[in-house]
């Protein structure tokens, strides 16, 4: 048998020095072959892969690439040096710069995520399609690109989530995806490893901790709310959707989830994780709590809203429409735009509608803590404290939306001095 070339030995001896024994390099119709012997060599197996590299020693460097990555590969994934092989194999090689064809992953990502009816195809272009181009350009960025799944996720939290709260829904959400996408690039179409997202404790991380309110939100009492509404008397789409709000303790974006059904008014979900769906997912009964000052202003709102006389506010009406929001992210897809989710959008409008107005202004400067979930809180305290009988805490907080137990967290534990006061001397006196 012919003594091997030197460049030969050297290579051998160096992927032995790396990977230990058993590997077996040799030239076959002018190309590498590599066998990866399992077990003692007497009868052992021999499995055989027959590459496209030319056996020459300016072929060192690739070979030792290619044994680097299926070494990895047969480790990591605890598959055979041909299944190793095939991976590499079929990786996506973008043959003008020899790199990792990211489209043409991306590509793959779609058809493995819409035709595979996962999810339809427009919500993968608002929802997911956007995620997935902002991680590659942190990968083929030109200066400090990523070169690790660990790296672009860490970029891409840096770059693209730093506005969002920690611990959050929308935080969660990104990474989640980014890792789902990341996972594909190498379980599916075989490249490298590194490319492996982080693990869930790391993902944790990246996520952070939600950050619990600090004080309580302080609620509108009802001389508050009787002159908020009577102040917006010019304002009549206004006034409709604060009447709702405070006299029914909605959510502000549950304003475009209202139906009427057997003369009772019924709200739908607008929340779906796990903590506020604990009452089930079925549209949820309201009822007014009205005001000594408008005791029947409830039935009014109600019966205006649903037979046309008064409509919300133009930009919270427009999102009864479901194909307004839907339009609007394909729209903002296009351009590489984040979706608008149509109940943030409608809290938002509230928001901004009342912060306009006059004497919301006043009741800023009297009381800065005062937010427009203050309504949904005076609801709470209305049936706590304004009647002669106080609603109990499973029917109050079922009324709202949420457990006893999230009542009791976020919206029983408010009161003042007058409110002791007052409950002291009505009962002991």
């Amino acid at each position: 048998m012919a003594k091997a070339a030197l460049w030969l030995k050297d290579l051998r001896s160096l992927v032995r020095r790396e990977h230990g024994a058993g590997w077996v390099l040799e030239g076959d119709n002018d190309r590498f072959k590599i066998q990866k012997i399992e077990g003692e060599r007497r009868g052992a197996k021999r499995p055989t892969v027959r590459t496209q590299i030319p056996f020459a020693p300016s072929s060192s460097t690739d070979v030792m690439n290619l044994v680097n990555t299926l070494a990895e590969n047969m480790k990591e994934r605890n598959i055979g040096l041909g299944d190793a092989y095939k991976l590499v194999n079929n990786a996506p090689i973008d043959k003008r710069s020899n790199a990792i064809d990211w489209d043409e992953i991306k590509n793959k990502y779609y058809i493995y995520r819409v035709k595979s009816g996962t999810v339809k195809d427009t919500n993968y272009k608002t929802n997911e399609e956007y995620k997935i181009t902002r991680i590659l350009d942190l990968i083929n960025a030109p200066k400090n690109a990523a070169y690790t799944g660990k790296e672009a996720m860490e970029k891409y939290s840096n770059f693209h989530l730093k506005d969002l709260p920690t611990g959050s829904e929308g935080r969660k959400r990104n990474l989640l995806d980014i890792a789902r996408f990341l996972d594909f690039a190498v379980d599916e179409c075989g490249i490298d490893i590194k490319w492996k997202p982080v693990g869930k404790a790391y993902q944790k991380k990246l996520i952070g901790k939600l950050e619990k309110p600090k004080t309580t939100t302080i609620p509108i009492k009802p001389d508050q709310l009787f002159e908020l509404i009577d102040s917006l008397f010019d304002k009549p789409e206004l006034k409709l959707a604060v009447s709702l709000v405070g006299l029914f303790g909605l959510r502000p974006a549950e304003l475009i989830k209202l139906n009427f059904e057997d003369e009772r008014l019924y709200v739908g979900q607008v929340k779906r994780n796990s903590k506020t769906t604990e009452i089930g997912i079925e549209d949820r009964l309201v009822m007014a709590l009205n005001i000594n000052e408008l005791p029947d202003e409830g039935a009014k709102v109600v019966k205006q809203f649903f037979n046309g006389e008064v409509k919300l506010p133009k930009p919270i009406q427009d999102l009864l429409d479901p194909n307004y929001i839907k339009n609007k992210n394909i729209e903002r897809a296009k351009d590489g735009k984040p979706p608008l989710s149509a109940f943030k959008e409608c809290g938002a409008y509230f928001r901004q509608y009342l912060e306009r107005h006059d004497y919301w202004k006043n009741l800023l400067k009297e009381n800065p803590e005062i937010t427009p979930y203050s309504l949904r809180h005076g609801y709470a305290w209305r049936g706590a404290k304004y009647y002669s009988r106080s609603i109990p805490l499973r029917d109050l907080s079922k009324l709202m939306g949420h457990s006893p137990k999230t009542h009791n967290k976020y919206y029983g534990i408010w009161t003042d001095n007058q409110d002791l006061i007052e409950t002291v001397e009505k009962i002991a006196s």
